[in-house]
């Protein structure tokens, strides 16, 4: 039985060092950094919390996390087109 526990600690910790780590990016893209790289991460790191098994029977979690991960993915598309569209050479007449 102990070792059950130490098994689920485990796995809960896991899921908290995720949610930290995707909130630390998230933090970081707040305060000035807003790069499509940085956006793709947090993108990624959202992935991470969703496909995780600690998350499969807690429906309001899930649902707060595909809720980020859209936004970050429409954040992401942004930025994206945006440092497409400055890169594309000036259209001379």
């Amino acid at each position: 039985m102990f070792e059950d526990n130490s098994i689920s600690l485990t796995t809960g910790r896991d899921v908290a060092q995720i949610h930290a780590a995707t909130c630390l990016l998230m933090t970081q893209f707040i305060n000035g950094h807003h790069t499509p790289k940085l956006a793709h991460l947090i993108v990624q790191q959202l992935g991470r919390l969703l496909s995780h098994p600690e998350l499969e029977h807690s429906a309001s979690s899930r649902d707060m996390y595909l809720q980020l991960l859209e936004h970050w993915q429409t954040v992401t598309g942004l930025l994206l087109e945006r440092k497409a569209a400055r890169q594309q050479p000036a259209a001379t007449h």
